[in-house]
């Protein structure tokens, strides 16, 4: 492979299942939030009327280590690209540019996409009974007291919803790059030296499960899913060049496939209540899972998904849009559905049809206006002149300004 067809996920050839598995991770994370709809037990934005416990067994075997893996291959990625930034000006607008490429979508989303799930919660709910536009100036007053009962968010009643990846990527980034530059210096050289070396399999899987563990005793809320999310992180960025590590999974598919599947049986069987283990037991059984699912997932990729096709390409590059839009597009389906009573067969067929379709729709004909690309997270096509290119970077940084400093402070 030549240099120049190589891709930023790279160690000798290009890492294609690296690829293919960020398509997966993310494709997995829509049909998940789609079974939400119909989950009797699992809180939710928006709640269909044929709700069952029986979605919810199909549900947990990606439940606890779907966000785990897209925040492990979000380290790979991210470490890749900051391998190839070196100097003050290069860090410098190497952060603004992340910054404006994950902060530009949120802002849009915030404003635009999310609050369609705000105005079917409210209406399932009883709370308001009106247009959607009148919700939506409603919606752009700040201090408007429809929405005194929801008040968390960036702004007041300004939620990041399903987009909180986003502000926590972010954030987590900055500490990234922060921890990068201090591991640069000349007296941390013997602590690279170690983690460069052979870090055993063993001693990764404990190290993580300790840390699951410990967050899920210690903490609650929110807390729980960013310091997993940022461990995770933090571990794909680590061993994203470790052959070692890469080899190691490989070599280990079948016990890693045992392990999941023994630990799945276990949380199903007292999930139906078929026993009741003592709690430690079912908390510590699920806290493996969520680090052996990701493990096994890897392997699995790492074995059978590098290889390439014309369009995994074009699949990589509309994961950030379909992202953005498929919450709000599937909750507003569900509520659009409702009145009519199709059934718990015809509903959901037409939500995961229509939730897909409208994704592809509204990706291709924003992106196809190439000043809008970036505000879906997609690199724009054209050459542009650096005068028009200095103006678009600065309106974007006036437009993510207030949120980047709304979201560290």
């Amino acid at each position: 492979m030549s240099a120049q067809t190589q891709h930023p996920l790279l160690v000798n050839s290009r890492k294609y299942y690296l690829d293919w598995l960020r398509v997966i991770a993310f494709a997995s994370l829509i049909f998940y939030h789609i079974g939400m709809l119909y989950s009797e037990n699992w809180g939710f934005h928006f709640k269909s009327n044929y709700t069952s416990q029986y979605i919810e067994y199909s549900m947990l075997v990606f439940s606890p280590w779907r966000m785990l893996l897209i925040w492990f291959i979000s380290g790979v990625a991210l470490r890749f690209m900051i391998d190839k930034v070196s100097g003050f000006k290069p860090w410098l607008l190497f952060t603004l540019n992340r910054s404006i490429f994950l902060l530009l979508p949120l802002l849009v989303g915030l404003w635009l996409i999310v609050p369609f799930q705000l105005f079917a919660e409210m209406s399932q709910q009883g709370v308001i009974d009106i247009s959607y536009w009148q919700f939506y100036l409603a919606f752009i007053e700040m201090n408007n007291t429809l929405f005194i009962n929801y008040q968390s968010g960036v702004w007041p009643h300004v939620d990041v919803n399903h987009l909180w990846y986003l502000r926590s990527l972010w954030q987590f980034m900055l500490i990234i790059i922060v921890l990068t530059l201090f591991a640069r210096l000349p007296f941390i050289a013997p602590l690279k030296t170690f983690v460069k070396g052979g870090m055993s399999s063993g001693l990764l899987i404990t190290l993580l499960i300790i840390t699951t563990l410990s967050t899920s005793h210690y903490l609650t809320g929110d807390l729980i899913r960013e310091t997993n999310g940022f461990m995770l992180l933090l571990a794909g960025y680590i061993l994203a060049k470790n052959t070692y590590f890469w080899n190691c999974l490989n070599k280990n598919l079948v016990l890693l496939a045992s392990c999941f599947s023994v630990l799945f049986v276990l949380i199903i069987l007292s999930y139906q209540k078929v026993f009741s283990p003592p709690h430690f037991i079912l908390s510590g059984s699920y806290n493996i899972q969520r680090i052996v699912g990701v493990l096994f997932v890897l392997a699995l990729a790492h074995r059978f998904l590098n290889f390439n096709t014309y369009y995994l390409k074009q699949l990589n590059t509309w994961v950030f849009p379909f992202y953005l839009l498929h919450q709000s597009i599937l909750i507003i389906l569900c509520f659009l559905l409702q009145p009519l009573n199709l059934g718990a067969v015809v509903e959901p067929f037409i939500i995961i049809l229509g939730t897909w379709f409208f994704c592809g729709v509204f990706t291709w004909g924003i992106t196809r206006i190439d000043v809008f690309r970036p505000l879906l997270g997609v690199a724009i096509k054209q050459e542009y002149s650096s005068t028009v290119k200095t103006i678009g970077y600065t309106a974007a940084l006036i437009l993510i300004t207030p949120l980047a400093f709304k979201l560290i402070t």
